[in-house]
C-alpha cells in the first residue's frame, strides 16, 4: 500500500487538514493564560474533571535532537505539533500519564523500521500527541459540548484520554510516514509501517463516534475527530459548519 503522489494543487482534504491544524493552534493560543493559571493554582483550587493534575497533563515532552527527524516532521506539516509542546510544556518531574500510550503507538508501528530519523520523528509526534490531548483535557471544563454548545461539567476518565491519545498519535504517524513515502519512496519497512498505521486507523473507526461522545468537549472532539482518515473526519467543514465558530 502506497500513498498517492501529491497533486499540483492541494487536495480538498489536505486543505481541511491545514485548517484543522490552524484551529488547534488558535485554540491553544486563546487558552494559554487560563492554562498557566490552572498549573499555578493550589490543588484545592483546581476544578479539573480528570484523574490527573494540569501540570502532569502538560508536562514537556523530551526534546527532539535529530535534525533529519525534524525535517521529516516539518515536511509532514507538523512542526507546530512538536514546537508548541516544547515551548509551552511544564518543566516538572512528573510524567504525563498519557505519554506511555503515545510511546506504545510508536513502538507498534516502528517494530521493524531501521531508519533512525523516521523512528525519531514518529516517536516525537506520538509524544507530542499525549501533550496536546493532556493540554486540551486540562482546560476541558472551560469549554462547551461539541453538539449542544452548552458548558461541559461531566467527568472524563484517563482511559478515555488514553484512547484519544492513541488515535491522535496514530494520525500524526500516518502523516509523517505518508510524507516520507511520497517524497523518497521509503524502504519496505517504512511501507510496512504505513500499511500497519492505515490498518489500525480502519480498526479505530468503528469506535470513534463513541469516543468523541465520551470526550464531549469541542476542542478535544475536533482534535481527535480530525486526526485520522475516517468517514466523519471533516464532516463539519463539508457541511459548512466551521469548527472555529465558537471562538
Amino acid at each position: 500500500m502506497s500513498p498517492s503522489p501529491p497533486a499540483t494543487t492541494p487536495a480538498l482534504y489536505e486543505a481541511w487538514e491545514a485548517l484543522a491544524d490552524g484551529l488547534h493552534v488558535q485554540r491553544l493560543a486563546l487558552y494559554l493564560e487560563p492554562l498557566r493559571d490552572l498549573i499555578a493554582a493550589a490543588p484545592a483550587e483546581i476544578t479539573l474533571f480528570t484523574e490527573a493534575t494540569p501540570a502532569a497533563l502538560t508536562a514537556r515532552p523530551a526534546p527532539l535532537t535529530e535534525p533529519q527527524a525534524f525535517a521529516a516532521i516539518e515536511g509532514a506539516g507538523l512542526s507546530h505539533w512538536v514546537d508548541l509542546p516544547s515551548t509551552h510544556g511544564t518543566n516538572i518531574s512528573a510524567v504525563n500519564p498519557l505519554t506511555a500510550t503515545g510511546d506504545q503507538v510508536a513502538e507498534a508501528l516502528l517494530d521493524a523500521v531501521t531508519d533512525q530519523s523516521i523512528r525519531a520523528a514518529i516517536e516525537a509526534v506520538s509524544a507530542a500527541s499525549a501533550w496536546w490531548i493532556g493540554t486540551f483535557a486540562a482546560i476541558r471544563h472551560l469549554g462547551v459540548h461539541h453538539t449542544t454548545l452548552q458548558p461541559v461539567a461531566d467527568q472524563v476518565t484517563l482511559d478515555t484520554l488514553r484512547a484519544a491519545t492513541r488515535t491522535v498519535a496514530l494520525g500524526t504517524a500516518i502523516r509523517v510516514l505518508q510524507h516520507q513515502l511520497r517524497t523518497t519512496g521509503g524502504d519496505e519497512k517504512v511501507r510496512l509501517a504505513y500499511c500497519r498505521a492505515i490498518t489500525e486507523a480502519i480498526v479505530c473507526e468503528s469506535g470513534l463516534p463513541a469516543l468523541l461522545e465520551d470526550l464531549g468537549e469541542l476542542r478535544l472532539v475536533d482534535l481527535v475527530g480530525t486526526s485520522i482518515p475516517w468517514r466523519g473526519r471533516f464532516t463539519k467543514y463539508a457541511g459548512g459548519t466551521g469548527a472555529g465558530q465558537v471562538e
